[in-house]
């Protein structure tokens, strides 16, 4: 393929996988992460198996580390072909009522700012170029809602109708934009989890009907099907990878005994009954 391709948040997790798949096909690949050390981890396996990458360490929150991010790709590589908008931050779960504000502005902040930075820098280019593409990283949850997870789901929403005016501003120049949205996935994390007997993901595996998490390789092969300069025509579209979770909803149920017994307002309620 030979597409210069910027993955964001791929130190670790499904941007690793994707990363390694992209390089294994023979793309160079810009690793960025806020965490250096695993980033350049990445990089390093890409080399050690033949590929070529470089790591730049950027936060894409801040739109003035995004514009570096994208000129330093210009200058390694000349242009950037391929945008994968993956980088994203942990929810701390709590009901909407007993929600902070900082966990809202900095799920926002990195989720659909960030996404929404990245996505300006590559249509600037990409557009002078002639082609492109751009696939953002979404989420079951913004489709459905989750409970428990209000901002992370309004930020995928909002993902999810970015790329759907993107791809209709985008796609006159040979640029297609579309969506990835995952359920639960088999990251390192959540794999611990599972070994360990959590509830949590006990509870999710049930409610998929393949009765598994999706994997991250199995979403980076998705992406590599999707950039082929043969499937020119895919725009717009928002693709679930998720077993068939989105029709489940037995993890909103298990969220939603778990937090209500923990929720401050709700006891409030209760006691002053």
């Amino acid at each position: 393929m030979n597409n210069v391709v910027l993955i964001t948040g791929s130190g670790s997790g499904i941007g690793r996988a994707i990363a390694l798949r992209f390089a294994k096909h023979g793309n160079p690949v810009v690793v960025n992460d806020i965490a250096r050390e695993t980033g350049e981890q990445v990089v390093s396996e890409i080399e050690r198996n033949g590929g070529k990458g470089i790591f730049i360490l950027a936060d894409v929150s801040d739109v003035t580390q995004v514009k570096k991010m994208f000129g330093e790709t210009k200058e390694k590589f000349g242009r950037v072909d391929v945008l994968i908008n993956n980088a994203g931050v942990p929810g701390t779960f709590s009901l909407i009522a007993d929600m902070p504000d900082e966990t809202w502005h900095k799920t926002m902040s990195v989720h659909l700012n960030g996404t929404f930075y990245c996505m300006r820098e590559a249509a600037r280019m990409m557009i002078l170029s002639g082609w492109g593409r751009i696939i953002n990283i979404a989420s079951i949850a913004g489709l459905m809602g989750t409970v428990g997870s209000g901002e992370y789901a309004a930020a995928k929403a909002g993902i999810i109708s970015l790329t759907k005016t993107a791809a209709k501003e985008l796609g006159p120049y040979n640029i297609t934009v579309n969506a990835i949205a995952p359920g639960m996935v088999g990251t390192p994390t959540n794999l611990k989890l599972r070994d360990k007997g959590s509830p949590f993901i006990e509870t999710a595996e049930k409610g998929i009907p393949t009765g598994r998490m999706t994997t991250p390789e199995e979403i980076a092969e998705l992406l590599l099907f999707i950039c082929s300069s043969t499937l020119s025509n895919i725009n717009g579209q928002v693709i679930c990878v998720d077993g068939g979770a989105e029709i489940s909803i037995s993890m909103d149920s298990f969220m939603l005994d778990f937090l209500t017994g923990k929720s401050s307002i709700l006891k409030e309620k209760e006691h002053s009954k």
